[in-house]
C-alpha cells in the first residue's frame, strides 16, 4: 500500500479522544495495569494461586476478551457497532487503557538493541497500516474507554514497560449497556454471600471479582451495591437457577449471550407461578407420600375371595350374591383409587414427577423467535 492509497485515518493518527470522565478513565487504567501486574507476577514468580480465575494458569495469561469476562458484567452485550461489516479506523490507542497478554514473548526476552529495534518497528504507524508490521486489531469498548486486543496483544505490555504511551492499531467500536440499565446487588443470606449484577431488571449475572468490578461500575455510574429487592425472586431460587441446564424454558441462559451463565428473573417467576397452579392428581403422584402396600394386598385378597364366593354361591341366594358383589366392588375401588383416580387437588410443585414450564409460556420463547 503506497502513501497515496493509505486510508484517511492513517494520515492523521493522533491518539484517540476517549471522551470519558477522569474517574472512569482512572478505573479502567487501574484494571489494565493490575492485569499487567498479575500476569507478570505469575510469569516471574509463579503466583498463579493468588491470581485465581484472573489468570489462565498453565495456558498462560488470559487473552483480553477472556479476562474481560471475569471483571465486566454482561460483556456479551458489547455489540459491534458495524454489525461485523467490518468498519475499522486506524488510530493510535492509549497504552494505559489497553489490556495486554504477553503469552508469546516479554520485554525480558529481548536485549537492549533488540528492544529498541522492536519498539521502533511496532511504533511505525504507516508501516502498520501498509501491512509491513503484524496486524494489531483492537476492540474499543467506547462507553468505558477500554481497548480489548484481538491481534497484537503481545506488544501491549512491551510498550507499557518501555513507557510508550500509544500503540498504532486498527480499531473497531463496541457498545456497552448504559449505566442506568445495570444495578449491582449484594446478597447476604445466612452464610451465603454474593454480588450480582442485574441488567434491565431481568438478567442476573454473578460478579466473581467484586473488588475489580465495583470500582469500575461505580465510576461508570452504575447504581449499587444495594440490598436484594423484596419484589424479586428469593436469592435461593436465583442461585439454584445457576446450576440448571440452559434452555428456552429454563431460567438459565440468554439466547443473545451464548453460553454465559445468566439467569432470567422473568423465567424464574413464570416457573414459580406455573408450579403454584392447582391440579387434580392421584395420591400415588404426590411427592413425599407413600401408600402402604397392604392396601392393595388386602384389596386383592378381598377381590379374589369375592370372586371365589360368587362362583360357589347358588343363584337362588341373590341377596348374598349382591352383598358379595358390593364387597368385590369396594375392594377393587379401594385398591386402584390411590393409584389412578385424580381425586386430590394440590399444587404442581407437590407432585412427585417434576413439572416443567411449557415452551409456550416461557418468557424467552418470544425472544428467540
Amino acid at each position: 500500500m503506497t502513501e497515496k492509497s493509505l486510508p484517511p485515518s492513517a494520515k492523521t493518527h493522533s491518539t484517540l479522544d476517549l471522551a470519558v470522565s477522569q474517574e472512569l478513565n482512572r478505573a479502567v487504567q487501574s484494571i489494565v495495569y493490575n492485569k499487567f501486574l498479575i500476569d507478570r507476577a505469575v510469569a516471574y514468580h509463579g503466583a498463579s494461586m493468588l491470581a485465581r480465575d484472573l489468570h489462565d494458569g498453565a495456558y498462560g495469561p488470559h487473552v483480553p476478551m477472556s479476562f474481560v469476562s471475569c471483571v465486566l458484567p454482561f460483556y456479551r452485550a458489547c455489540e459491534r457497532t458495524d454489525h461485523g461489516s467490518p468498519a475499522y479506523q486506524f488510530a493510535s490507542v492509549p497504552t494505559a487503557n489497553t489490556l495486554g497478554c504477553s503469552w508469546r514473548w516479554r520485554r525480558k526476552s529481548l536485549d537492549e538493541k533488540e528492544a529498541e529495534k522492536c519498539r521502533e518497528h511496532l511504533s511505525d504507524f504507516v508501516a502498520m497500516v501498509s501491512g509491513k508490521v503484524d496486524d494489531a486489531t483492537y476492540a474499543w469498548v467506547k462507553p468505558l474507554g477500554l481497548f480489548v486486543p484481538g491481534e497484537g496483544k503481545n506488544r501491549v505490555d512491551f510498550f507499557r514497560e518501555e513507557g510508550v504511551e500509544s500503540i498504532p492499531a486498527r480499531v473497531y467500536e463496541r457498545t456497552y449497556p448504559e449505566p442506568t440499565r445495570i444495578t449491582i446487588y449484594r446478597i447476604r443470606v445466612s452464610a451465603f454471600s454474593a454480588t450480582w449484577a442485574v441488567l434491565d431488571g431481568r438478567w442476573v449475572e454473578n460478579i466473581p471479582n467484586p473488588s475489580w468490578t465495583l470500582p469500575l461500575m461505580k465510576a461508570y455510574g452504575v447504581k449499587g451495591p444495594v440490598p436484594w429487592p423484596s419484589d424479586f425472586p428469593e436469592p435461593k431460587q436465583v442461585q439454584l437457577a445457576f446450576f440448571m441446564p440452559k434452555g428456552i424454558t429454563s431460567p438459565l441462559g440468554n439466547p443473545e449471550f451464548g453460553d454465559e451463565a445468566v439467569v432470567d428473573l422473568e423465567t424464574v417467576v413464570a416457573t414459580q407461578n406455573f408450579k403454584d397452579e392447582s391440579v387434580r392428581t392421584a395420591v400415588f403422584d404426590l411427592r413425599d407420600v407413600k401408600i402402604d402396600h397392604r392396601v392393595w394386598q388386602i384389596s386383592l385378597g378381598i377381590t379374589l375371595a369375592s370372586l371365589v364366593l360368587l362362583s360357589l354361591v347358588p343363584d337362588e341366594f341373590s341377596e348374598i350374591r349382591i352383598f358379595i358383589g358390593m364387597a368385590l366392588g369396594a375392594a377393587m375401588t379401594s385398591g386402584v383409587m390411590p393409584y389412578i383416580v385424580p381425586f386430590v387437588t394440590t399444587k404442581r410443585r407437590r407432585l412427585a414427577q417434576n413439572q416443567y414450564l411449557p415452551r409456550a409460556r416461557a418468557p424467552k420463547n418470544n425472544q428467540s423467535a
